[in-house]
């Protein structure tokens, strides 16, 4: 059984996005006149190029609150319309980010904005920006994230979960995410599964959790 753990557990893929390698890049190309080493006057005092010093300053007014995109004040700052005061970048300071800029800002946030090799807590499967974020003519359509989905909290239950080659383990199921499962270890970790390695009978009870009422928003 402890083989058949282990094998099963290996198989499982993290795929959280990573500040350095997904996210920076984009601050680079939008952000650094005004928020780097590099800049006449740091604007705020924040510094993006630098994730020991921003990883610090996530806190502060709320800068970045790993796992809640919509509560992250840097989110709300790319996403404002330009002319309006605390926007980013300003008015006449550079290009807006693209809808898949912002995209990949607000999932780096919603899976627990990994940065310096630490990760904060993931946000719910109900409230990921792929279900939620709205677009028109390039810009988020604000009205569509105010307040979270009025679902009922239950805490998942410890279930046992087999694959297509008979393997078992015992995880929570946190949802489903393009077509990847987010399940929860013993071990606390959260791990993501491609849902089409998992026995029929997995599956299944997989796609009735999910239309089950505690895990659909109210845009559902």
């Amino acid at each position: 059984m402890k083989t058949a753990f282990l094998l099963f557990a290996l198989s499982f893929v993290a795929n959280a996005l990573d500040y350095k390698q997904d996210v920076m890049p984009i601050f680079k190309e939008k952000c650094y006149d005004c928020h780097s080493s590099k800049a006449k006057k740091v604007k705020g005092g924040l510094r993006l190029d630098d994730e020991k010093h921003f990883s610090k300053r996530f806190s502060k007014n709320e800068v970045v609150v790993p796992g809640d995109w919509d509560a992250s004040y840097l989110f709300v700052t790319l996403v404002m319309p330009r002319h309006e005061k605390g926007a980013m970048p300003p008015k006449n300071k550079g290009e807006s980010l693209t809808e898949k800029e912002i995209r990949t800002v607000a999932e780096w946030i919603h899976e627990g904005a990994k940065i310096d090799g630490e990760k904060g807590k993931p946000g719910p499967a109900n409230w990921h920006p792929d279900r939620l974020l709205k677009f028109k003519d390039g810009r988020v359509i604000t009205e569509q994230f105010g307040e979270a989905p009025k679902v009922e909290k239950l805490e998942p239950k410890w279930e046992t979960w087999t694959n297509k080659e008979g393997r078992k383990i015992t995880a929570r199921f946190h949802g489903l995410v393009k077509e990847k499962v987010d399940f929860e270890l013993k071990n606390g970790k959260r791990v993501s599964y491609p849902l089409e390695q998992l026995s029929g009978e997995s599956q299944l009870r997989i796609k009735v959790l999910m239309d089950s009422p505690a895990m659909m928003s109210e845009d559902d």
